[in-house]
């Protein structure tokens, strides 16, 4: 039996198109109560799993051997409300759920307490890749005039993923000799909360045209379990009226997480 053991490494590149902002009232920038940002998120990713026993293992970017969507567009939303001039809290919502069926384009190998298999290339093999992010912060700004706002943030950012595998292959056991397998199956899910800190900063070059961005990061080792998160994002937006704006951001997002 082959028990996968949990590395995801997720990066993605992505496009913000559309972003909406809802104010409570007709007010300067950075005097808003509520915000709300809707969007559509266009991704490009690279994404590797390591499968592992006690002895190793191996890495396979799901994306080349697997043949997952390397693309693709997703919604995007965000709640802000700012309680008090200095002080706000956002709470975000992301969700990637990607398949594919096809033939892998190189032979990898899995360790296990038995020891090595090997599964030969071309084999035939559906993927499901799920991924859904939920970063929740509060961030204060130590600096803030009429067009410029910078502030530092704290938080978590929610994440779960699940990878799943179901096909057939002609598999090498140790020490044996390859052998078609007709159908098998195997999952592995990793998820949980990474506390991170960020900084922000914003521009009013109008009082209709905003440009922005933050950088917020974590990193940890502890016992058996270490895990990253990088979080970049530049974005701007045009006001068309005191309740309505689009905008157009990228974001740059990397999560690794190993146990």
């Amino acid at each position: 039996m082959i028990n996968p053991r949990g590395l995801f490494q997720t990066a993605g590149l992505a496009i913000v198109l559309l972003m909406t902002g809802a104010k409570a009232q007709a007010v300067g920038f950075g005097e808003e109560t509520v915000s709300i940002r809707l969007g559509t998120f266009l991704s490009d990713f690279d994404t590797t799993a390591t499968l592992s026993g006690p002895n190793g293992g191996t890495s396979v970017n799901l994306e080349d051997a697997l043949g997952l969507d390397d693309q693709q567009a997703t919604f995007r939303g965000e709640l802000g409300w700012r309680f008090a001039p200095r002080h706000r809290v956002v709470l975000g919502y992301y969700d990637f759920e990607r398949s594919s069926v096809g033939m892998s384009s190189s032979s990898f190998t899995v360790d296990t307490p038995e020891g090595t298999y090997v599964f030969d290339a071309n084999a035939t093999i559906t993927t499901e890749f799920d991924w859904r992010l939920i970063p929740i912060s509060y961030a204060y700004s130590f600096y803030k005039t009429d067009d410029l706002e910078l502030s530092a943030s704290v938080g978590v950012h929610w994440f779960d993923a699940t990878i799943g595998f179901t096909g057939s292959a002609t598999v090498t056991p140790p020490g044996g000799v390859p052998t078609p397998v007709a159908s098998a199956a195997e999952a592995e899910t990793a998820s949980g909360p990474l506390p991170v800190f960020g900084l922000q900063a914003g521009y009013a070059i109008t009082p209709k045209w905003v440009v922005g961005g933050h950088l917020n990061y974590f990193g940890l080792e502890y016992d058996e379990y270490s895990g990253s998160l990088v979080d970049a994002r530049l974005d701007t937006e045009y006001w068309f009226t005191d309740n309505f704006s689009v905008g157009l951001g990228y974001t740059w997002y990397n999560i690794d997480f190993a146990k």
